[in-house]
């Protein structure tokens, strides 16, 4: 794998498997980052879906290198190539600190794709996630927020009723 490209080695190992070892990759070699980052944001269906793994993975094990990235990222979603990237996008944000100056983005792009039913369950239940964590962090968005999920919790799959509740308990501090 050293002189294959992440491109290439994710058209040849789209797994789970093959996103780990790209993570393991680049937790060897964090300067790759910016390599998978590109694959993430390439114009290419293929190539941004399977990018969107690991890049989502990456959050998970080592949150400080994508944190460069978080604001294009952000922006990515105004035009997305594929519902990977918007998933793994919010899935990266739902379990870290995200950065101050990116919060009103990050707040205002999960609450667009919270709202929207058309969105696949997983986008909006990470979306959720994300704007739950940031409104603990504002108490004023708890207002915009609450009355949002609790119109949607009957409609939704047993996911997005079960992260509804959770998040829901958090933000009334239950």
């Amino acid at each position: 794998m050293h002189t294959t490209s992440f491109k290439q080695f994710l058209e040849e190992n789209y797994s789970k498997e093959g996103a780990l070892k790209v993570v393991q990759i680049i937790q060897k070699n964090p300067a790759r980052m910016e390599e998978l980052m590109e694959c993430f944001f390439d114009k290419d269906l293929r190539t941004c879906q399977r990018a969107a793994w690991p890049a989502g993975m990456i959050a998970d094990y080592e949150p400080q290198l994508i944190i460069p990235y978080l604001e294009k990222m952000l922006l990515n979603l105004e035009a997305p190539q594929h519902d990977a990237v918007v998933r793994n996008t919010f899935r990266t944000l739902q379990n870290m600190d995200i950065p101050e100056e990116v919060e009103g983005l990050a707040f205002e792009k999960a609450f667009e794709f919270l709202f929207n039913p058309q969105n696949a369950i997983a986008i909006r239940v990470f979306a959720m996630s994300v704007c739950g964590n940031i409104a603990l962090k504002y108490p004023e968005l708890k207002h915009e927020l609450i009355p949002v999920i609790e119109e949607q919790i009957p409609y939704g799959s047993a996911g997005f009723k079960n992260r509804g509740a959770k998040v829901l308990k958090l933000l009334n501090g239950v």
